[in-house]
């Protein structure tokens, strides 16, 4: 769905999104976070990645990655956080994984100070009590933007598989240690959180009425690990 979204002055964003086994942070463990860095009004290719991901199975390994995400962000030197539900489920997941490890990373500032812009929130709150909430791949449709598509294996990748398979299969070859499969799966892991990244980054503009020309929205990546 469209949303008149009047989210504040911002010059640059921090796009934001994590993967993980499962949605219950009792079930499920963090596998990897993607942020993005993007100047408003520069072309969409300029803007700046990074995936960090899961080295090694283990809960000692999962707190690494977080701190490095984390910090990460704070270096991107970003005006606002952008995420698709990432207050109340990336952050809220994130937060409750935290609780767990022996030495808690410290949140990014952009997030503790308020300037977390939620893509998702106002969508849900403008939805009725019987209406299906908007997904991002919706709310991308709604504007006639394209929506990228993950192939793995044969079949498209979406939350519910990457959770129930692929971040299992990932989670299994680094306990294995097989370098060349490992690098199969973070390839994957690569381009399916580049292009949610940019996807928010796309919402965001979407929705502010700003201009901003995509380069990863719409690809269509087949892998086979």
């Amino acid at each position: 769905m469209k949303y008149d979204g009047d989210f504040g002055d911002y010059d640059v964003l921090v796009s934001f999104d994590i993967e993980t086994t499962h949605y219950d942070p009792a079930e499920g463990e963090t596998v990897a976070v993607g942020v993005a860095r993007h100047e408003l009004g520069s072309p969409g290719g300029e803007a700046q990645y990074r995936i960090f991901a899961r080295d090694r199975p283990g809960i000692e390994d999962e707190r690494d990655l977080v701190a490095r995400a984390f910090r990460g962000i704070d270096r991107l030197d970003g005006d606002a956080l952008v995420s698709y539900n990432g207050l109340e489920f990336d952050m809220d997941f994130l937060g409750e994984r935290c609780a767990r490890f022996d030495r808690t990373p410290e949140p990014p500032e952009l997030h503790e100070s308020g300037r977390h812009i939620d893509l998702f929130a106002g969508r849900k709150a403008a939805c009725g009590p019987n209406d299906k909430w908007p997904s991002l791949e919706e709310s991308l449709d709604s504007y006639g933007l394209p929506v990228p598509e993950t192939v793995w294996n044969g079949s498209p990748m979406d939350n519910a598989r990457f959770g129930t398979e692929f971040a299992p299969a990932f989670l299994d070859a680094l306990g294995n240690g097989d370098e060349r499969e490992i690098d199969r799966y973070r390839d994957v892991l690569h381009h399916y959180l580049k292009t949610d990244l940019e996807a928010n980054i796309a919402l965001y503009c979407a929705d502010q009425g700003l201009s901003f020309d995509p380069v990863h929205l719409g690809l269509h990546g087949e892998f086979q690990t």
